[in-house]
């Protein structure tokens, strides 16, 4: 335990004392986290935009007008226990006429208001809960009895899929790239520091270091250097999200969306995901630049 400490030291010694190229490692990693982070960022504020269209595009029932309250209440029943359906609202007549009526002119409101009885049929608004399953609702809900008609428009809710699912590959595939080239970049960015301490090394090796002793300082490093980075990048993600959240919300709201997704609801994540990205980058980075200076040689030749 002594050796441990004294060398998790010597790693936070290590970097006081290599402040460049810590910095640079530093800066190289936030940069790479910082663009998977407004990746991921834009991907959730689609998936929003995509939600509260889907909310919208629900399945209108409405009832016989023959039927009765209970024939009603029951038709009701029967909808909520279908399969993949998020919610069921009841839909009165009488409210929804009076609403028509508020909304026309006043020759037309008192025409109207002279009928005997309430032309509107009772409904239901049904909301699904996952698209990809809308027309096996849409047929299930017309299967029931005591309904007049079925409105729904299938089309959009196919649209709004395959939306979805591209939007979500390209995604995924946008932030798997910007993965593979930041561990590229940074493993680079570690091999270049590795080789300018390779004296170091080699020092240590002849005096009879071990090979975990050598190590471990190195991977400390590594540690530090990935948790220093994964809060700063999140913290810079944060700032460029509050900073563009008013426009994006703007642009995708004129488009029929309400997009109000807040940050704090995915900083959790961001700061494990960043954190671990970072540790893991930085030991294994550390781990696998070394191995080659760490083979049983005496001395390092330097040039002139």
């Amino acid at each position: 335990m002594g050796n441990l400490g004294y060398l998790t030291k010597e790693g936070f010694r290590n970097l006081k004392v290599n402040k460049l190229m810590s910095v640079a490692s530093v800066t190289v990693l936030f940069s790479c986290l910082m663009i998977i982070g407004i990746a991921f960022m834009i991907l959730v504020n689609i998936e929003a935009f995509i939600s509260g269209i889907e909310s919208e595009n629900v399945i209108m029932v409405y009832v016989d007008m023959d039927a009765s309250d209970y024939e009603y209440i029951k038709l009701g029943e029967k909808l909520r226990t279908i399969d993949n359906i998020a919610s069921v609202e009841n839909v009165d007549k009488g409210p929804a006429y009076e609403k028509i009526l508020s909304e026309l002119d006043d020759g037309l409101r008192q025409y109207l208001s002279d009928l005997d009885e309430n032309p509107l049929p009772n409904a239901y608004r049904v909301t699904v809960s996952d698209m990809a399953g809308f027309d096996n609702v849409v047929n299930e809900i017309k299967k029931l009895s005591n309904i007049q008609r079925v409105y729904e428009n299938s089309t959009l809710a196919r649209q709004l899929e395959s939306v979805r699912n591209s939007v979500t590959y390209i995604s995924a595939g946008m932030i798997g790239l910007l993965l593979i080239v930041s561990l590229f970049i940074i493993s680079n960015t570690i091999k270049v520091t590795m080789f300018s301490r390779r004296l170091e090394i080699s020092i240590m090796k002849s005096v009879g270091a071990t090979n975990s002793f050598i190590r471990w300082p190195f991977m400390v490093e590594g540690i530090i250097i990935g948790i220093i980075a994964g809060l700063l990048a999140t913290g810079a993600v944060w700032g460029i999200y509050e900073f563009a959240l008013g426009s994006f919300t703007t642009m995708l709201s004129g488009l029929g969306g309400d997009v109000r997704v807040s940050f704090l609801d995915y900083a959790p994540y961001l700061v494990a995901a960043f954190v671990g990205i970072g540790i893991f980058t930085g030991v294994f980075g550390s781990a696998t630049s070394i191995r080659k200076y760490l083979k049983e040689r005496k001395f390092v030749e330097l040039d002139d």
